[in-house]
């Protein structure tokens, strides 16, 4: 068994300690790998525990015995310098502003092996994608999830129909609401998104291959009083819409009831609008491309991140029966509502 030598005066503890506070990354995992050893673990153990080849280990403590700390510290093979000067870094930074095909990398977002096929184009020279992921952080970038920017979105319409809101807000009488209307799936196999995992370990997630089969609902989110209504469906259509209006004026009885909701066809013709007659429902259209002005959107949101995020159901029925869950626990969250399904509205008071 390796031992450490004694002269250097470190103990398990000392350089548990060491392995914590060094500043050099490198560095902690060597003082870790021998504080382990020097708490009596053997070599091939130590190896297996911090994924490093046995014969690694067994240099660093002969380093170690012969040099002590010294022998630890990581000798950098070079200090090269980059490999783009400043103008080329500034041509560099201009690019990756904009799409990669826009500058003749035919991929849809940057990456090191984009970024390294575009220095190799206009540059005439050779890095390694590691190298051009450096340069990406050093200019200032870093990895982020996108969301939809949709364009055809008129901001001008958004606003005025934000500040309408507002005035209705203002004007609101007691024992009304505003109802904020969605539909939305959640599908049986899981949605993969980011996950933690042990480093050495492969992120999977278990998929039964269930194809198409989805869970498909109509949601409404009345604010100010934090109340989540549902109706599951087969398929969107006027009729179920109609449905659904019924049920809302069903569970809000003598409430006056604002209704806010995007321009689908099953929320537009002649049976809708006897339907909000019979309901007694003032319906409001929200602009077109406008869903995230839709509270309703980030309810659906939520129930995908509980219920869907990287977990495939083994039926139907069992996603079913957790979404009913999920839906009668809103009864006891109001406050979790109302803090969470807001209506992105350009600092109007609409809800």
């Amino acid at each position: 068994m390796f031992q450490l030598n004694s002269k250097w005066g470190e103990t398990a503890e000392t350089l548990f300690q060491k392995s914590i506070s060094s500043e050099n990354k490198r560095l902690r995992e060597r003082y870790l790998a021998l504080a382990l050893i020097a708490s009596g673990k053997s070599i091939q153990s130590v190896a297996s525990q911090i994924h490093r080849r046995r014969q690694t280990v067994s240099e660093w403590v002969h380093k170690f015995n012969q040099k002590g700390r010294e022998g630890l510290i990581p000798q950098f093979k070079s200090t090269q310098k980059p490999s783009l000067n400043k103008k080329e870094f500034k041509i560099l930074d201009q690019a990756v502003q904009k799409p990669p095909r826009q500058s003749g990398i035919k991929t849809g977002r940057w990456s090191g092996k984009s970024v390294a096929a575009y220095i190799k184009k206009v540059f005439g020279k050779t890095v390694h994608p590691h190298t051009a992921r450096r340069y990406l952080r050093r200019l200032g970038f870093v990895l982020k999830r996108p969301h939809k920017k949709f364009t055809k979105a008129k901001e001008k319409d958004q606003r005025a129909f934000a500040m309408a809101l507002e005035r209705l807000e203002q004007s609101r009488p007691t024992k009304s609401v505003t109802v904020w209307i969605d539909e939305g799936h959640i599908w049986q196999d899981g949605l993969l998104r980011r996950m933690w995992c042990p480093k050495a370990k492969e992120a999977c997630v278990d998929s039964l291959s269930p194809g198409k089969k989805k869970l498909s609902f109509y949601v409404a989110v009345v604010r100010p009083v934090g109340k989540i209504i549902t109706l599951q469906v087969k398929k969107f259509h006027q009729q179920n819409t109609a449905r659904f209006l019924k049920k809302i004026r069903t569970c809000l009885p003598g409430y006056h009831i604002d209704a806010v909701w995007d321009n689908a066809p099953y929320h537009q013709g002649s049976i809708i609008k006897e339907i909000q007659k019979e309901t007694n429902i003032q319906v409001h259209h929200l602009p077109s491309y406008s869903p995230n002005m839709n509270a309703a959107e980030q309810w659906i949101r939520w129930a995908k991140e509980t219920l869907s995020y990287n977990i495939c159901w083994e039926t139907l029925k069992a996603l079913i029966r957790s979404f009913n869950g999920f839906v009668a626990s809103m009864v006891q969250r109001t406050s979790e509502i109302l803090s969470r399904c807001v209506s992105y509205t350009f600092g109007f008071n609409c809800c």
